[in-house]
């Protein structure tokens, strides 16, 4: 029962903080120090490792939407240029389709 007092004391002063002030643990200062920057650059690390993931989530996300708006508006221009599409247009403006072949012109040499 005793031994289990000792290891709770001992767990407590850790936890406190006491056992910094005794002299002979003064020099695991710099150690535990040490110690306590690599958590926090651990800490630093997960984090932007989760922003970035989040950001490359929804970069994914928008070259998808993005693809598909170019899709659908490729779809549109290649129906546009089918030839009833463009004499549909022209017809509004007066325009029709010519029913006689054209003439090829060819130059005469003398």
């Amino acid at each position: 029962m005793n031994k289990l007092k000792e290891k709770n004391s001992s767990f407590l002063s850790i936890l406190k903080g006491e056992f910094i002030f005794e002299k002979n643990n003064q020099k695991y200062i710099p150690f535990l120090l040490f110690i306590a920057l690599l958590i926090l650059l651990n800490i630093r690390i997960s984090f932007r490792a989760e922003r970035l993931l989040k950001e490359s989530i929804y970069l994914e996300r928008e070259v998808e939407d993005l693809r598909l708006i170019y899709i659908t508006t490729k779809s549109d221009l290649m129906s546009m240029y089918r030839r009833s599409a463009i004499e549909k247009v022209v017809v509004k403006r007066g325009l029709k389709t010519s029913l006689i072949p054209p003439i090829i012109i060819s130059q005469i040499d003398d």
